[in-house]
């Protein structure tokens, strides 16, 4: 017996019968029709299709093969393609743009930009939509995550606290502002490091490593950005922490560590006023 088929989740379904125009899929009590389009070439009835389940303009269930920018409860930085009366509309990479209703923006949203919002249903749970008010819809049960986990983490908003960020597409994260040294970008993607969890599980967040491992990916910054420079930059012990943090993108604890670290691998030499590459 096929399981019962949840909306914004992915699904593997069984081709019950090839129709005009494409087949239709068993989904238990009712079969989704799948344009000859979206279906893989030479499919018979009894092959077994993965599918996308989304919802129609009346609430039905639709199916596609085409991959959505994310599955219910995540988040996903989509433009905006229309605005009317109703609400909003983004793109996701299905047919059916997703609405955001009015009492779901964060702010009046315009056309053509682009916007971090959650896939969730609506208050029926018949359709879905999608809400830029992230932190509402965000997951707080994050028992399976751990400290030190790498993590890949969205930017969704910037307060006083410091920089708002998702977690896995799901959780509610924020990376301090003593520990942001470059600009996040809304809607940047970034790897980061689990460094607390709160007693509301809420996530304490950090772009690098600690230890040993954090001074290598402090190392890695460092000959990367020397490398984009032509081999040499105007960096050193007495550096504005703004200047190194405009360079790098790290903290000059971090930079001197990695400086050191790299001078006694002969990998840099460091001059009164610079650093560079070792010429080999």
């Amino acid at each position: 017996m096929t399981a019962p088929i949840t909306l914004g989740q992915f699904h593997t379904l069984e081709v019950a019968e090839l129709v005009e125009g494409g087949l239709l899929l068993d989904a238990g009590q009712v079969d989704l029709f799948l344009p000859t389009h979206l279906a893989p070439a030479g499919v018979r009835v009894g092959d077994e299709l993965e599918v996308f389940i989304y919802s129609d303009g009346e609430g039905a269930p639709q199916a596609t093969t085409r991959e959505p920018a994310g599955v219910l409860g995540e988040a996903a930085f989509l433009e905006c393609v229309a605005v009317t009366r109703g609400g909003a509309y983004l793109a996701w990479g299905i047919p059916k743009d997703l609405l955001v209703p009015r009492d779901e923006r964060e702010e009046p949203m315009v056309e053509g930009r682009r916007y971090v919002a959650v896939i969730t249903l609506d208050g029926r749970g018949e359709r879905l939509i999608a809400s830029t008010k992230v932190s509402r819809h965000l997951d707080y049960d994050v028992a399976h995550l751990a400290v030190d986990q790498e993590v890949e983490v969205l930017v969704y908003g910037h307060i006083d606290a410091g920089t708002q960020v998702v977690v896995e597409r799901r959780h509610r994260g924020l990376i301090h502002h003593t520990k942001v040294h470059r600009e996040l970008a809304i809607g940047s993607v970034h790897r980061g490091f689990i460094r607390n969890i709160r007693e509301d599980n809420r996530l304490d967040i950090e772009l690098t490593r600690r230890g040993a491992e954090g001074s290598e990916d402090a190392q890695a910054v460092l000959l990367q950005a020397l490398e984009r420079a032509g081999g040499s930059l105007p960096l050193h012990d007495k550096s504005d922490p703004s200047e190194i943090s405009r360079l790098l993108g790290i903290s000059k604890k971090a930079f001197k560590r990695a400086a050191g670290g790299l001078y006694k691998a002969r990998r840099i030499v460091i001059h009164d006023d610079s650093i560079a590459l070792v010429e080999h």
